[in-house]
Order: structure tokens, then C-alpha cells, then sequence
């Protein structure tokens, strides 16, 4: 749910070549998930097909957002990042 104050988008400027690019409100801030170790250690067997299916959801939940982390220009990962309204 987003609040009206929230911004949808945000916008970053390059620190190497100036460049600036927008990106989502969802992109904007790293997310840390963690697969949830209660559920796998409660187990008397450790499954490992679903431990790799869920590394496996996790990454590709993550890869969205580390598109947006490098200046799509010159790739550097420096920038600066304010919110755009």
C-alpha cells in the first residue's frame, strides 16, 4: 500500500558522467529477504529441491532491482537519489 506522501518514483543522477535516469518507488530501496529458515529447520529432513526453488524466487525477485542500481550510460554504481513529485 502507498501512502500519498510516498513518492512513486525517483530519480538518480550518475556521480562519474551526470547522467540521470528514474526509477521505481519498488526499485528504489534494497529489500534484504532472507529465505525463512523457521519453516526449512522445523523439518526432520532438509528438502534441498525447496531451498534452491526458493533461492531461486528470491534472485529473480531481486533482479529487478539491481537493473536500476548502475547508470544505464557508463554502468558506474555511484549516484545520488531524490524523489521525484
Amino acid at each position: 500500500m502507498r501512502f500519498p506522501w510516498q513518492p512513486r518514483e525517483y530519480e538518480r543522477t550518475c556521480a562519474a558522467c551526470g547522467y540521470t535516469w528514474r526509477v521505481p518507488r519498488s526499485a528504489a530501496r534494497r529489500r534484504v529477504t532472507s529465505i525463512n529458515m523457521i519453516s526449512v529447520a522445523g523439518r526432520s529432513s532438509l528438502d534441498r529441491a525447496e531451498m534452491d526453488r526458493e533461492k531461486a524466487a528470491i534472485a529473480a525477485g531481486n533482479q529487478p532491482a539491481e537493473v536500476y542500481r548502475h547508470c544505464p550510460e557508463c554502468g558506474a554504481d555511484q549516484f545520488t537519489q531524490r524523489p521525484v513529485r
